[in-house]
């Protein structure tokens, strides 16, 4: 039985300590958001819009980067990281800062706040068997969050982590609807690959009968590491 649990948090830029085996590994806490500032990851972010009507989706692509602006104590064992993200269209244009959000590390969780909302992400220790509500501290329906998988080798933009972590935040398909939230984290660089699909299909009859699902609304985000340092 899946195991809940009682925290909250959001890891967009976070970093964390991997796992050996399935069970339980001490956690190494300055790995997991001793966040300098200065320190950014830039995604390549390529979005597809369906819309009622269109045979094909809107597809449309831009650049995102989030960077550690400030880093400030909330009490003794927590760590608050202030994040500005920044937005263009491609390599030649330049970045324009559309937001700012909060991380807040803890020993055993990462919060982030993001447009007003608080999401729970990364719960620590890791264990593979770990479940929890991701939207606990949010107004949102409930979200069954988990890990996938942990400690796992990954290639992304041509870069090889020795050591990834994998969580579903949802895994809803039906013959109506489709919502999957995956992302990945790379061990000492954060969140590295984000995949968000909310689908709702055609309900007519003849949609209904047929064993090819036609999406009638709804988006494809995904959000991919193209590079990272520290300025």
């Amino acid at each position: 039985m899946k195991q809940y649990l009682s925290y909250f948090a959001f890891a967009a830029l976070s970093f964390f300590a991997s796992c050996n085996k399935s069970d339980v590994d001490a956690i190494d806490s300055n790995r997991y958001g001793i966040l300098e500032e200065g320190n950014y990851i830039i995604y390549d972010v390529r979005e597809e819009n369906y819309s009622a009507g269109k045979n094909a989706p809107d597809v449309s692509s831009w650049q995102e980067k989030d960077q550690v602006v400030s880093l400030s104590k909330e009490n003794e064992n927590s760590t608050v990281a202030l994040i500005a993200r920044y937005k263009r269209n491609d390599d030649t244009d330049y970045w324009t800062k559309i937001k700012e959000f909060r991380i807040v590390r803890s020993p055993d969780k990462l919060l982030t706040t993001i447009d007003n909302e608080s999401f729970l992400s990364l719960v620590f220790p890791l264990n593979k068997g770990m479940s929890w509500n991701g939207n606990q501290y949010n107004n949102r329906d409930a979200e069954d969050y988990h890990y996938e998988d942990i400690d796992l080798p990954l290639t992304i933009a041509e870069k090889n982590f020795s050591n990834s972590l994998t969580v579903v935040e949802r895994q809803d398909s039906s013959i109506i609807n489709k919502y999957t939230g995956i992302k990945k984290y790379a061990l000492d660089v954060g969140l590295v690959y984000d995949d968000q699909v909310s689908y709702e299909y055609c309900q007519t009859p003849e949609c209904l009968n047929s064993d090819v699902r036609k999406i009638e609304s709804g988006y494809h985000r995904v959000r991919s590491l193209k590079q990272f340092g520290s300025n």
